[in-house]
């Protein structure tokens, strides 16, 4: 999924992005967010910022040229399904205590961190969204949880979502997920179960079909024809399926295969 990282380590954010995020700060009594990409590659490991709102200059210089961010718990718990952690989670401090670099970066800029929503996009890229209040402000006593936590989600699925468009924009992009999406037809069998955060999830038979050629970049109208059904019958199942999976686009639903397969 070579493409996937080359797409996500350009400047993807747009006025959607940064504007969600700048509101998600706003409501939720945040000082400072930060959204980003990690790709895992050992010693090599890579960062790509998206949008930041209220980090300072420095404090990205730092965190990104220093290599902070291959310290940071969060980036290293992020798993198929999309979760928020708050600081103080077992599995954090687990991992913080052993993070003396990402400590020491934290009491440096006065950082409190509230937690922060991870994804593994695939099995080398990570999606991280870090929520925090500084030291010096009202703190995040007062931080609706709740409410972060599922406006995070909506965020995640809308970088995720600009992930995918820009890379069906993109001829290598598109030869990448053909190369690794077709196994979706064997991952979709009839009556697919797929992961969800409420437990798993049931496709049924039309369902996993329509879902395995989206997934390997048919249009509704190709896909009409080759199970000799209407375009418009191929619509309502998507929007089921959307319903399901508690998702928007066709990018969704491919990164969900996606991380499935990986």
């Amino acid at each position: 999924m070579q493409a996937i990282q080359d797409i996500a380590g350009r400047d993807i954010a747009g006025r959607d992005i940064a504007g969600l995020t700048d509101q998600i700060v706003a409501d939720c009594g945040l000082d400072t967010a930060s959204v980003f990409f990690v790709e895992d590659c050992g010693e090599q490991a890579r960062l790509s910022y998206i949008h930041h709102h209220g980090v300072t200059d420095q404090a990205q210089h730092i965190y990104a040229a220093g290599g902070v961010f291959k310290a940071d718990p969060f980036a290293r718990t992020s798993g198929r399904r999309a979760e928020f952690i708050r600081w103080g989670d077992p599995r954090i401090d687990a991992l913080a205590e052993d993070s003396g670099d990402y400590r020491t970066f934290l009491a440096q800029h006065a950082i409190d961190v509230v937690g922060a929503l991870s994804l593994r996009v695939t099995s080398r890229l990570s999606l991280v969204i870090g929520t925090h209040c500084t030291r010096r402000g009202v703190g995040k006593a007062g931080v609706p949880i709740g409410l972060l936590e599922r406006r995070l989600h909506g965020l995640a699925d809308l970088v995720v979502d600009k992930l995918l468009d820009d890379l069906f924009d993109q001829p290598f992009g598109q030869m990448a997920l053909h190369a690794v999406l077709p196994c979706a037809r064997g991952i979709l069998q009839p009556g697919a179960s797929l992961g969800g955060q409420n437990g798993d999830i049931v496709l049924s038979p039309r369902e996993s079909q329509i879902a395995a050629l989206i997934c390997e970049g048919k249009q509704n109208k190709q896909v009409a024809y080759q199970l000799a059904l209407s375009e418009f019958t191929v619509e309502n199942h998507l929007r089921r399926i959307y319903r399901k999976l508690g998702i928007h686009s066709r990018a969704a639903l491919v990164a969900r295969i996606s991380r499935q397969l990986h």
